[in-house]
């Protein structure tokens, strides 16, 4: 089967409220065109995002990150600090009848993602994998990356891989963290290189999960800019929605 032609968009950096604002337009665009995007970005400056159902009192449970400019994600799950990682976000089409997260797309995308790892002399596997599985306790923490989920993606115990999903009436999103380094503003939370020792790349690391969920999705990925309808969508999003007040304290 011939590959279907995605977009890829290099990595760039924008404020937590751009970031928020580029992921939906971009969902936006494919549910317009049908062609799959795939964008990489860090963020200009640490930022805790909230989880769309979170509740804004809920910040004052975590107090290192108190300083930190705030944005409320349109997906779900926990708070995250981005600070050292690489995030990513991918839309693809999706059947409109289909109700419910793209398991697929969740397995697919994390399995690349621990390939690409790999590449790096880094393991990791799947929670569900893990035969020290327990339950999840009842109340859950504050912090994303003390959740567990059975895709996420564990190393020596610890989170360094989460990712959440949010569907549009033909497409779905996908965006995710991978968790590099430690942040100070989350020092509970090891990264990557405190638990391997590895230093990894953003740039090379982005380009070999290029390769890896491409492969994985039957997608081949063209680098592209964003469209000119792309950007003031972003900007509209962001003065409408993840730049607002409102939004930021609807719960």
């Amino acid at each position: 089967m011939s590959p279907t032609l995605g977009r890829l968009i290099p990595l760039h950096a924008r404020r937590g409220a751009e970031n928020m604002a580029a992921d939906q337009a971009l969902l936006e665009s494919v549910d317009a065109t049908g062609q799959p995007v795939l964008r990489f970005y860090t963020w200009r400056r640490a930022t805790l995002s909230l989880g769309y159902f979170q509740r804004l009192s809920e910040r004052g449970e975590h107090a290192e990150s108190q300083s930190l400019d705030c944005v409320r994600r349109a997906t779900g799950g926990g708070a995250i600090v981005h600070h050292h990682e690489l995030t990513y976000s991918i839309s693809i089409p999706s059947d409109a009848s289909s109700t419910g997260p793209r398991l697929d797309l969740y397995r697919a995308t994390h399995r690349a993602l621990a390939e690409a790892l790999l590449e790096f002399g880094v393991r990791v596997a799947a929670f569900r994998e893990l035969a020290d599985t327990t339950t999840p306790p009842r109340s859950s923490p504050f912090l994303c990356f003390q959740r567990r989920t059975d895709e996420d993606l564990i190393v020596g115990g610890y989170k360094v891989v989460g990712s959440a999903q949010r569907k549009s009436r033909t497409a779905v999103l996908q965006h995710g963290s991978v968790l590099l380094r430690s942040s100070p503003y989350a020092p509970q939370l090891p990264g990557i290189a405190e638990l391997t020792s590895r230093s990894i790349p953003l740039q090379e690391l982005a380009a070999t999960f290029t390769q890896r969920v491409g492969r994985a999705l039957t997608i081949s990925w063209e680098p592209g800019g964003w469209t000119e309808q792309e950007m003031q969508r972003t900007a509209a999003v962001v003065e409408d929605k993840f730049g607002s007040d409102r939004w930021l304290r609807r719960r």
